[in-house]
């Protein structure tokens, strides 16, 4: 990941937003961020975790924590992070919540990531930064940004922690196949269990089996061919003898059912001559009647409709008859109404010239209300004019007594900086007592622990030494009265006769008797607790004495520091007097300074106040002219308007024809538009009312010439109905006298009983049918029996002979049958228990290998030893610089629990805990291997180049080793590495290629400044 650009604002104490734009600072290859304690150095870093993953080290999601992270000046926070992936993608992450009307209560964080494609910020469906750097953010901030504190997390973590750490840095996940392997073992054994419970239900099946029943299945089918043979002789015999005896009993049922028939014939034939009588009537009657009837229903119809004609036209004449009527009482208006539309529009011309005297005299008012505005407009234009003159001369004569500034400027820099230089020498004579007074205090803890400052040490630890020898011989008393109470309680519970635990002797001549025991164990303790007392004491004192004097050395360093600065002060100062080139001027009295200031910040303000005053006026004036113009103008549009309106009023009243204008004189405006509305209805009615008549009239003639017609219609189609009825009656006259009817009901009669002709039909035919079906199959079957005999006693042996050999048969089928599945079940069996068997030899060997796998891939073996192998490498990078660091004195290896040793060589090579190193060797050591740590990710990512933070670490080193940090530092950049350091050391900067200051203002919050 490679830093582009950070802005911030409303975080902790940066009030106004700041932006850092990393691609000037990471040219370098190395690059610090420095500032007073306190300053938000680190909460640049702190900016940077919570933009890309939602979380930081100071502060949790329980801790209020966008209310105790944001600006208590300001309303809202936002943070915008741009940074380049391993991949060289450029990603955009924001975080960002504002203040409510409460002012303790805020938003929640709300956070958003983009990416840059297209020439375009695109936004990501998950603003989780992990998906962008493929660092957790416990790793990232062990690899890439390392807060206060956290910088020896990664030397110091214990072996699984860091194998885990391992595992998410360098994908080590995928060489953890022991959950696959136990997986794939599950499935293999669960195939097995199956296998060997299948192949338990087939023990019966095997090789000989399946021959013998071979065997069997041959000789049924022998058999059963042999049966058929004989069965099939019978069955044919039996079948020739029974077809025989059949065809005899069907002779006589057929001859029986011929002689029934025979009986109904003569009925049958009488149901067919009745059955033609009723066809040809109805065949001749049945159409001319019904045609007689559907005219005469028509004829009523008709006959209703002429009677409805007859009364609608009898109405319409009644109605046209009033319409005519009300037309006439509106006819003379009606045709006078040209004259009343002549006279509607002299009222629109009267209207009109009422309107325009109305507006007329509106106008002349406000006429005669406007010009006295305008004069008085421009009687004040005269005094503003006037007041500017006066200001602009006020204002030419302060600018000419206005003395020359620079000189001044120069001066208050000159004072200005006597002064700094005075407060800054009277803060390092305040420092330097203050610290000989604290080392007065701490020197005098010694001689009150009666230590001198050179020897405390050798004198302590000659305490200690005789308290730990002291020590030892009261352990070892102690363990003496132990074993003297063991041995006692022994040969107190010693009994006559029995065997004694310890020796096995029977005979216990003198037994041990103990005395004073007690006392002298009480004693023994309490002297324990006497030398444990005392030690603490010491080392209490030894801690004490150990920080008094750690604190004694660095307050004399910082004292010789300070009374050096002190005397660079004093040099400066006298340096900074002897430019003083003003002779009008006291070095020591800015009096006379202050009264020249004074005077000039005088003139400033009388000329700042005239200015405005000046602007003021300006402004007034050009308002004043402004307002005359817009008033004239307005003066000049009403005097036209007057004249417009007057025009337009003669005009109308030389346009008027019907009305006399005297006569409306005295009359209103409503009035005029009264009577002007009165005549326009009156015009309206009578215009709509004629029309709406003489529709209706004209609609209602039409509707009664209808009617007539329709009438007229209806009686011609009466007298065609009466002729038709007339022909069809004597139709009917001629078909009685031809058929033999004395009158039209007989026919009736005849033609409307219900007789079913189709099925009587049907019936007849099928009779018929019968008869000589019948007829044909008695001489079929006589013929076919004429020349052929037959035994009732042949059939009965034949019959019997063959039911016996169809159970056999039947018999030898079954037997055959059943064999032949049997074989066919054996055989089928037996391929299954042939592929069971390749299946289970397929399975049995994988059982095993996966066995080996299994032992191979338990726990996490492999991924730690993969993770070792990573460690290994990493250590022996980091050794390379290690080594050069400490000179050569100390180097880093892994143990078997993937924990770090140091190796000290300057004590034969023994190995000892990293946690023995120094702070300032525990920097070193953490450096190296984040160095180290950031190489082997820049080679799995691919990356062009790679980037970490350090905020802590510098202030651990001497100068000899910030040297060689800083040589190490310095090679990153031609290994295309990008490093920056955080410090409030402000020496550091001369050695930093690129930087940036962070400063702190009271008011505005903190601030970045490049340098």
């Amino acid at each position: 990941m490679l830093p582009l650009y950070l802005s911030i604002e409303g975080l902790y104490s940066y009030q106004e937003k700041q932006e850092i734009d990393f691609s000037r600072l990471t040219e370098s290859g190395l690059f610090g961020i420095f500032g007073a304690v306190g300053s938000g150095k680190s909460s640049i870093l702190e900016a940077i975790s919570l933009a890309l993953y939602g979380d930081t080290e100071r502060l949790n999601k329980t801790d209020k924590r966008a209310y105790n992270m944001m600006n208590l000046k300001s309303n809202q926070t936002l943070i915008v992070f741009e940074f380049l992936s391993f991949e060289q993608r450029k990603f955009r992450f924001v975080a960002q919540w504002r203040r409510r009307k409460n002012f303790e209560d805020t938003t929640g964080i709300e956070r958003s990531a983009y990416e840059w494609k297209d020439d375009n910020w695109v936004p990501l469906e998950s603003a989780d930064g992990s998906l962008c750097t493929n660092l957790s953010y416990a790793n990232f901030r062990r690899t890439i940004i390392i807060p206060q504190g956290q910088f020896k997390e990664f030397l110091e973590l214990r072996g699984k922690e860091r194998s885990e750490m391992m595992k998410e840095i360098f994908y080590l996940n995928k060489f953890d196949l022991g959950p696959k392997v136990s997986t794939l073992q599950f499935q293999n054994n669960r195939k097995l269990e199956h296998l060997k419970g299948a192949l338990s239900g087939f023990e019966s099946i095997s090789t000989e089996a399946l021959q013998l029943k071979k065997e069997e299945v041959e000789e049924a089918k022998l058999n059963l061919s042999q049966t058929k043979e004989t069965y099939q002789t019978l069955l044919e015999k039996v079948q020739s003898l029974q077809e025989l005896k059949d065809k005899q009993l069907e002779l006589q049922q057929k001859k029986l059912q011929h002689g029934e028939l025979s009986q109904s014939k003569q009925k049958i034939q009488q149901q067919e001559t009745e059955l033609n009588r009723y066809e040809r009537t109805s065949q001749a009657f049945r159409e001319p009647l019904n045609q007689i009837q559907s005219l005469n229903a028509d004829r009523e119809t008709l006959i209703h409709k002429i009677e409805n004609y007859q009364a609608v036209k009898e109405k319409q004449s009644q109605e046209i008859d009033l319409l005519e009527k009300e037309i006439l009482a509106i006819q003379k208006d009606y045709l006078a109404i040209n004259s009343l539309r002549a006279k509607a529009e002299d009222f629109k011309l009267l209207l009109q010239i009422k309107e325009n005297e109305q507006k007329e005299i509106e106008l002349q008012h406000r006429l005669t209300k406007g010009a006295p505005i305008v004069l008085k407009t421009k009687s004040t234009e005269t005094a503003i004019q006037g007041k500017v003159q006066d200001l602009e001369k006020e204002l030419e004569q302060l600018k000419a007594e206005k003395i020359d500034t620079s000189q001044l400027i120069e001066m208050e820099k000159w004072y200005q900086r006597k002064e700094h230089i005075q407060q800054q020498e009277q803060q390092l004579q305040k420092q330097g007592k203050l610290l000989e007074e604290q080392l007065l205090a701490e020197q005098g803890l010694f001689s009150s622990l009666g230590y001198l400052e050179t020897n405390w040490e050798q004198m302590i630890g000659h305490e200690l030494s005789l308290i730990e020898q002291q020590a030892l011989k009261q352990r070892e008393q102690e363990t003496h009265l132990q074993v003297q109470v063991k041995l006692g309680a022994f040969a107190n519970a010693l009994q006559a006769g029995e065997a004694c635990p310890l020796c096995g002797a029977l005979d216990h001549p003198e037994p041990m008797v103990i005395a004073h025991i007690q006392e002298e164990i009480q004693a023994n303790e309490k002297l324990k607790l006497e030398l444990e007392a005392n030690k603490r004491k010491f080392l209490e004192q030894k801690e004490k004495l150990s920080k008094a004097s750690y604190s004694i050395q660095t307050k004399k360093a910082v004292q010789q520091q300070a009374q050096q600065d002190l005397e660079a002060c004093q040099a400066s100062l006298k340096q900074h007097q002897g430019s003083f080139q003003w002779t009008d001027f006291s070095m020591d009295d800015s009096d006379a300074f202050e009264a020249q200031k004074q005077k000039l910040k005088l003139n400033e303000q009388q000329t700042l106040d005239l200015e405005t005053q000046l602007k003021q006026q300006r402004a007034e004036l050009q308002r004043a002219q402004e307002n005359i113009a817009r008033f004239e103008k307005e003066l000049d549009s009403i005097r036209n308007e007057i004249a417009v309106v007057q025009g337009l009023s003669l005009q109308s009243k030389n346009n008027l024809q019907q009305v006399n204008l005297e006569e409306f004189k005295d009359n209103s405006l409503e009035e005029v538009r009264k009577e002007k509305l009165n005549l326009e209805n009156r015009i309206v009615y009578l215009e709509s009312t004629y029309l709406q008549l003489t529709q209706k009239i004209n609609s209602y003639k039409t509707r009664l010439a209808e009617v007539v017609g329709q009438y007229t219609h209806a009686k011609d189609q009466l007298s065609i109905y009466n002729q038709q009825i007339k022909s069809r009656q004597e139709q009917l006259a001629k078909l009685l006298k031809e058929f033999n009817f004395n009158d039209i009901i007989e026919v009736q009669q005849i033609i409307q009983r219900p007789m079913p002709v189709e099925r009587i039909r049907q019936e007849i035919q099928q009779f018929y049918v019968r008869m000589e079906v019948l007829e044909t199959q008695i001489q079929s079957l006589s013929e076919y029996l004429a020349n052929k005999s037959f035994s009732e006693e042949d059939l009965q042996t034949s019959s019997d002979l063959f039911a016996l050999k169809k159970e056999e048969l039947e018999l030898q089928l079954a037997l055959t049958g059943a064999l032949e599945k049997e074989l066919s079940f054996i055989r089928v069996e037996f391929g299954k228990k042939e592929k069971l068997l390749e299946e289970y030899e397929v399975l049995n060997n994988r059982a095993s290998n996966l066995k080996t796998m299994e032992n191979l891939f338990k726990g996490n073996g492999f991924v730690n030893y993969i993770s070792s192998i990573h460690l290994r490498q990493m250590c022996e990078m980091a050794n390379v610089r290690f080594h050069r660091l400490t000179r050569n004195q100390l180097s880093l290896s892994v143990n078997e629990n993937n924990e770090f040793e140091v190796i000290d060589y300057l004590n034969d090579g023994y190995r000892r805990s990293v946690k023995t190193l120094s702070g300032g060797q525990s920097f070193q050591a953490s450096l190296c291997l984040a160095l180290a740590l950031a190489e082997n990710i820049q080679s799995l990512n691919k990356a062009d180049r790679n980037f970490f933070f350090i905020d802590e670490g510098f202030g651990t080193q001497d100068a000899e080793s910030i040297n060689t940090v800083f040589d190490t530092l310095q090679y990153l950049h031609q290994e295309n590495r990008v490093v920056g350091i955080i410090s409030h050391v402000e020496e550091l900067k001369e050695r930093i290629p690129s930087a940036i200051t962070i400063e702190k203002d009271q008011v505005k919050g903190s601030k970045v400044v490049y340098t």
